[in-house]
């Protein structure tokens, strides 16, 4: 079964990078865009194993 109802404007790079900073980690806005990348990624992964057991 394939999952793909998210949307990775959900949450902005900017707003990644304010969260980031609040705990002492200074990102770039490219860096802020990978993190968000590897975040929905590992979501994405976490639901398809939770949908297929």
């Amino acid at each position: 079964m394939e999952i793909e109802h998210y949307n990775l404007d959900m949450i902005k790079p900017e707003i990644a990078i304010e969260i980031l900073a609040k705990n002492g980690i200074i990102v770039t806005r490219e860096e802020a865009k990978k993190v968000l990348e590897l975040l929905y990624f590992l979501v994405k992964l976490s639901v398809n194993q939770i949908v297929n057991k």
